[in-house]
This record gives structure tokens, C-alpha cells and sequence, in this order.
């Protein structure tokens, strides 16, 4: 069971489907501030990726990497896991919809959430290309912001440690 659904979580994907490990992939259902495929999906140009020439959008990227995963195998549900109890054997794992489900091994790779300060036009700027950013190392070499006084304000909150619901029936993978 694999949850996540960036970079880390389709490569981890990959790996164990072509190790014959059935992997599935809990890949979120997507909220306002995260959709499938992480924080890349809400970027147009990476070009500091290893094996990328020339630059490809985030969305295009992860949905490569799915295409791969998926090619081995890889089996995916659009569904949030909200807890998973690493005390029982076989984990459980329980959803947004009050399903539950076990596996005998769980990969962690859910990436992290910006954190905005909601301040007026923020949200606007952020989509427009306005100089307002929620990643410093991947946007601080573009034109835009070079020979700039720059603020860095906050930091990211890792999805896992927000989330908790009650258990239901189990389903086992």
C-alpha cells in the first residue's frame, strides 16, 4: 500500500510493481490546496529534473510517472487515507469514507502541503505568476525574482500528521 501520490510515491510504485508486489496506490481525492500528484501538479515549468531536457509541466510529469506505474501493474483508487494503525498486523488503514483496509506493508510518501497566509490577492498572485510563491528553491532561480529583495515567509506542514476518522469494515489487500 503506497500512500501519495508525487515523485516518491510513483517511483516507490514502480519499484514494487516490478518486484511482483501488487502496489496499490491511495492517491487522495484532492482538496483546494492538494490534487493528485502533489505540489508539482500546480507547476508549470520544472527544469530541474534529472532526465528532463527541456522543461515539462508538473501535470505532465506525474502523469508520465502514473502511466509508468500503471504499465507494471500498479493499481490505483482516488480516495484519501485519513490514519493508519501500524500497531495492528496486518496495518489498517481507514478512508475518508469510513473504509477500512489492511496491508502487510505501507509506504509513506505523501509530500507536504504550502502553507498560505491568506492575505488578500495572494491566491490570485500565486496562479497568475505574480511574485507571490509557495516554492522558494524551485522558483528562486527564475527571472522574475533574480536582483530582488525577496521574503520568505512560513513553511510546509507534512499531510500525515492532520488526519484521523473512525474505523469500518476492512477490506484486505
Amino acid at each position: 500500500m503506497i500512500i501519495g501520490s508525487g515523485p516518491a510515491a510513483w517511483t516507490a510504485a514502480i519499484y514494487a510493481a516490478r518486484a511482483n508486489l501488487a502496489p496499490l496506490v491511495f492517491e487522495g481525492a484532492g482538496s483546494r490546496t492538494m490534487i493528485p500528484g502533489g505540489q508539482l501538479m500546480f507547476t508549470s515549468d520544472i527544469e530541474n529534473y534529472p532526465g528532463f531536457v527541456e522543461p515539462i509541466s508538473g501535470q505532465e510529469m506525474m502523469m508520465t510517472f502514473r502511466k509508468q506505474a500503471e504499465r507494471f501493474g500498479t493499481r490505483v483508487i482516488t480516495d484519501d487515507i485519513t490514519r493508519v494503525d501500524f500497531q495492528a498486523y496486518p496495518r489498517r488503514l481507514y478512508t475518508t469514507d469510513g473504509g477500512e483496509t489492511e496491508a502487510d506493508a505501507v509506504i509513506l510518501a505523501t509530500g507536504a502541503n504550502a502553507r498560505w497566509l491568506d492575505v488578500p490577492g495572494e491566491e490570485r498572485l500565486a496562479r497568475s505568476g505574480g511574485g507571490v510563491s509557495a516554492c522558494a528553491v524551485c522558483d528562486g532561480a527564475l527571472p522574475f525574482y533574480r536582483n530582488r529583495v525577496l521574503a520568505v515567509v512560513g513553511g510546509g506542514t507534512p499531510r500525515w500528521r492532520r488526519r484521523s476518522i473512525s474505523p469500518a469494515s476492512p477490506r484486505r489487500w
